[in-house]
């Protein structure tokens, strides 16, 4: 095969092409932030910062706006702007009032949080694009930065009366320190956020548990947890907490006061089962990003959802969501979540995706696919493989390191049993994954011969005996179980998605096998994709690879989201499509 990748993917028919557009028109919104916003709004192309009353702009760049930090006083917003979608971002100021714009291209940053101080004069972050530790005047513009210490990840967050360091190192606790006296205020597992909390305190988040400390004396004001629960966003208004997360397999809230919980329940919107993606506090509200489906992304007042003055009906949908539940081979029920057309019987083409790795949640939210397909007579699923974060510490640690395989054959179970379920075939059935989930679609699709019709595989390690050939690789080593010499050598082959294109049988039946990478990708290298493609190719096979022009791996341009969308669903139609038949020359003089 040419190293040149094919030039385009499979199209999509027109009508759902255009489906596709209507759906994303829709937009994205933002959690308002001190009264700003960081969204795409319905008809426009790029994300951009807005004010969260009125909607008006306050810049709408070309580029990508990693994260936005708004000043205390909301004259200025620290921003991380990236000029390409490889998540590569320079520290940015805005000026709120006059939208002029400063860029620091010395700042390397990559999502790292920022600090202002209390009357808005100071921010600060540790860069670690740039190993440097920044600090900008915000009435000069000047920066002043010094060097990270090296070897440890420093983070600097709200809370207490000048806010609090937490630095982590490789093998040991993260350690949060108080700016304003130095004090220690405790080593934890892992820290995700730190929020202001209280008068004086903070309130960290170390993955699966909540604590509230005293940042003056260092003594813990309480700690939460629910071990059944997974938090995925929280927000904090005074001494009153907002949680989401996610308990088997459901999206739900969590009001938790003074460490006690005043409320819990699973999220709902408009009388339907819903996803909480973000929860936020703003002008002295809880704020709730809710989704689904078929429901384009929302901002809600939490006490819509919890009991309160109740939400807006959701808008009528001609799609409906089941939760299914399948038996793997080990006899553990594998749960599976489809959209379907609301009035559709017997088999559809179907397509099934999963991610199923670092504890990430798959839940039922909005990506306008979803739709366009359902709307065209599909199915759309969800598998929910353990190694993910849906069902608890234990589904995800069964998935996990060595036990990586076990999310691989979840996946075919979901596939084997929405066939015997009726709703789909092996020949109506496509694997699709991106990141993480493109690795187990792949290995899937090809360690079961047989089992689907196609298989799109984006952005994804692909050969998992040379995962350090990727830029961000070496995070990945205990999540796969690289480590341990040979005996891991051979459980990752059996699943690596190249290896087994190598080893195929010939005369193997393969499934249709569409490569995605990413040309502005920063975290997974294309060349792993190339290559199983070209021994499926020399397998007899039909592969294909498209290199998405100007995507990456964070956030992308609507632009980008619709040629990969209508990729993905022209692959899918393509697959699953009758194979024409040749008619009959018998005696007719050929």
């Amino acid at each position: 095969m040419a190293d040149t990748p094919s030039p385009a993917p499979p199209a999509a028919a027109p009508d759902l092409d255009a489906a596709l557009a209507r759906w994303e028109r829709h937009g994205r919104p933002g959690l308002p932030d001190r009264g700003f916003a960081l969204s795409r709004l319905p008809g426009r192309s790029r994300q951009g910062i807005y004010r969260a009353g009125d909607g008006s702009p306050v810049l709408e760049p070309d580029g990508h706006i990693l994260l936005m930090a708004p000043s205390p006083d909301g004259r200025r917003i620290a921003l991380q702007l990236a000029g390409r979608a490889d998540e590569d971002a320079a520290l940015a100021l805005l000026d709120t009032a006059t939208g002029a714009l400063r860029t620091y291209p010395e700042v390397r940053c990559r999502y790292d949080p920022v600090l202002w101080s209390g009357d808005s004069s100071r921010a600060e972050l540790a860069a670690s694009g740039s190993g440097r530790i920044a600090a900008l005047d915000a009435a000069t513009g000047r920066l002043r930065t010094s060097a990270a210490p090296a070897g440890a990840r420093l983070r600097y967050f709200p809370g207490g009366a000048r806010g609090v360091l937490a630095e982590s190192r490789p093998g040991a606790p993260t350690a949060l320190t108080d700016l304003a006296t130095g004090a220690g205020l405790g080593a934890f597992p892992a820290v995700t956020r730190v929020a202001a909390y209280g008068d004086g305190g903070a309130l960290v988040g170390s993955g699966a548990r909540l604590h509230a400390v005293d940042t003056r004396s260092g003594a813990e004001l309480w700690s939460w947890a629910d071990p059944s629960l997974r938090i995925t966003s929280f927000a904090v208004l005074g001494e009153e907490v907002l949680a989401a997360g996610v308990r088997a397999g459901r999206s739900v809230l969590v009001r938790i006061v003074r460490g006690a919980v005043a409320d819990d329940r699973p999220v709902s919107y408009g009388g339907a089962p819903a996803v909480a993606s973000g929860v936020g506090a703003d002008a002295g509200r809880f704020l709730v990003l809710v989704e689904g489906p078929a429901l384009p992304p929302r901002v809600v007042e939490a006490g819509g959802l919890q009991g309160g003055r109740p939400a807006a009906a959701a808008p009528a949908s001609s799609a409906r969501t089941e939760r299914y539940a399948f038996t793997a081979d080990d006899g553990a029920e594998v749960p599976v979540v489809i959209t379907s057309p609301a009035g559709a019987t017997g088999p559809a083409p179907l397509i099934l995706t999963c991610y199923g790795g670092f504890g990430v949640p798959s839940l039922a939210t909005f990506e306008p696919t979803v739709p366009a397909w359902v709307g065209h007579g599909g199915r759309y699923a969800i598998a929910q493989i353990r190694g993910g974060g849906e069902h608890g510490a234990a589904w995800r640690e069964a998935g996990r390191g060595a036990a990586k395989e076990r999310g691989v054959a979840d996946l075919a179970a979901a596939a084997r049993g929405l066939a015997r379920a009726g709703l789909t075939r092996p020949d109506l059935l496509v694997l699709a994954g991106a990141s993480h989930g493109g690795t187990v679609a792949a290995a899937c699709a090809l360690g079961s011969p047989g089992l689907c019709a196609g298989v799109v595989s984006t952005a994804a390690p692909l050969d998992l005996l040379d995962l350090g050939s990727h830029p961000l690789g070496r995070h990945w080593i205990a999540e796969f179980g690289a480590q341990g010499g040979p005996e891991a050598a051979e459980r990752l082959r059996r699943i690596s998605p190249l290896h087994l294109a190598r080893g195929l049988a010939p005369g193997t039946a393969l499934p249709r096998f569409l490569g995605i990478v990413l040309e502005e990708d920063s975290r997974v290298a294309a060349a792993d994709t190339r290559a199983v493609v070209e021994a499926l190719r020399r397998a007899g096979g039909d592969a294909d690879l498209w290199c998405a022009p100007g995507t990456g791996h964070g956030g992308n341009h609507l632009d980008g989201l619709h040629r990969l969308g209508a990729a993905v669903l022209g692959f899918a139609a393509a697959a699953t499509r009758p194979a024409p038949t040749t008619p009959s020359t018998a005696g007719k003089g050929f």
